[in-house]
């Protein structure tokens, strides 16, 4: 069994939990440990007594909070802090039974979710995470940052750079709910078997009409990592890309960027109908390469194509992959980075190092580099791409 990621201390959402029940304070802090993306803590009591020791005012994440909803006394002070004390801050009910009139009570104070006390623990992880997610949403002014990443040449890495990128961005924006990691390779991808989940984006029921692609469905077509992070992979099939409308794809990636902060597309190698349209909607374009001499000519041949042909609407760089120091006398890449700044010019977007165990065993797991080796110099070498300074 894949070993669950564990975030550092200070990557934990922190929730409380307010709950005059010890044995369900006991059930709920076991369920939330195993996730290893929560700290939990416990204020024993009513709302209303909660309410009076200065609930809310050490800002958690998400409050939780177990009452009667018939209690008008708890209700009250649920208002008070909902309006009040915690305005904004994502709270989820927990209690016996929801009335009619308790469940249009929750959406007036607009209470983020309401779970079953005697069903709670299947129910809650999803809820905090939706709840922390939804919060996350709503305080963005942005809509979903694109990354692409191009193999220029097979075999050069480009879907472990695309995974490990998405990885860190979640990390980065600690929101492994919000980061989607979309494969366009159908023929040949390999994204669902490095991250050993099952590929669940289902074309051929949705090829012939793509209106039928709702959220519902899209949600449904959605594969989780253990992590967290989502992926809209298909089974392999040697159908005909031609087959495949461009409005689909354009529907799909639409529906992505509206449900998701990030999103990260690993491209196929050939150029497709529908690959312009992909390219010129991303934030951001990686053409990836190796540090070999037709590596690099490649990625300056296929760069200047792409510009050419888009007229230069799209940011977009080199990533040359697997780079060694040069060994004295020639050996393992003994290509110098200043040959191919030379060759790439203002391209050059950097160079990410090579270490063949590390990604081998990052693979066979399913698991990101950083589970294995928080200190790689793979992950310091992306993170000083995508956000300008290495993660520390």
């Amino acid at each position: 069994m894949l070993k669950k990621f564990t975030h550092d201390a200070d990557e934990l959402d922190r929730i409380q939990l307010v709950t005059p029940d010890t044995a369900l304070a006991k059930k709920l802090k076991h369920t939330l440990s195993r996730a290893q993306r929560f700290t939990l803590e416990i204020i024993p009591g009513s709302i209303a007594d909660a309410e009076q020791n200065g609930l809310g005012n050490s800002h958690p994440a998400l409050l939780l909070v177990e009452l009667d909803p018939q209690n008008s006394q708890d209700m009250a002070a649920l208002e008070r802090v909902a309006q009040q004390r915690a305005q904004g801050l994502p709270i989820i009910v927990i209690s016996d039974n929801l009335s009619q009139n308790s469940a249009r009570d929750f959406m007036r104070l607009s209470i983020s979710d309401w779970c079953p006390k005697q069903n709670v623990e299947s129910d809650l992880l999803k809820a905090c995470e939706q709840a922390l997610y939804s919060s996350h949403e709503q305080s963005k002014a942005a809509e979903a940052i694109c990354h692409a990443f191009v193999p220029a040449s097979g075999g050069v890495g480009n879907t472990t750079l695309a995974i490990q990128s998405a990885f860190l961005l979640a990390r980065e924006s600690k929101q492994f709910q919000s980061t989607c990691l979309v494969a366009l390779d159908f023929q040949n991808g390999s994204i669902s078997d490095y991250l050993d989940v099952t590929p669940n984006l289902q074309l051929d029921e949705i090829i012939s009409s793509p209106e039928r692609l709702d959220d519902q469905l899209m949600e449904v077509m959605i594969s989780r990592h253990e992590t967290g992070l989502a992926t809209l992979a298909a089974e392999n099939s040697l159908r005909d890309y031609g087959s495949i409308p461009a409005d689909l794809i354009a529907q799909l990636l639409d529906m992505a960027s509206a449900k998701f902060g990030n999103v990260v597309i690993d491209m196929p190698r050939m150029w497709m109908p529908w690959s312009a349209d992909v390219l010129t909607g991303c934030d951001k374009v990686f053409i990836v390469t190796e540090m070999t001499v037709p590596g690099l000519r490649q990625a300056r041949r296929l760069i200047d194509a792409i510009n050419e042909k888009l007229e230069d609407q799209i940011d977009m760089s080199v990533l040359v992959n697997r780079c060694r120091t040069r060994m004295f006398g020639g050996g393992i890449n003994s290509l110098r980075r200043s040959d191919a700044e030379e060759m790439l010019g203002s391209h050059l977007g950097g160079f990410v190092f090579e270490d063949y165990r590390l990604v081998r065993e990052a693979i066979d797991r399913g698991v990101p580099l950083f589970e294995i080796d928080k200190r790689n110099k793979i992950d310091k070498d992306l993170c000083k791409i995508l956000f300008g300074k290495p993660k520390k």
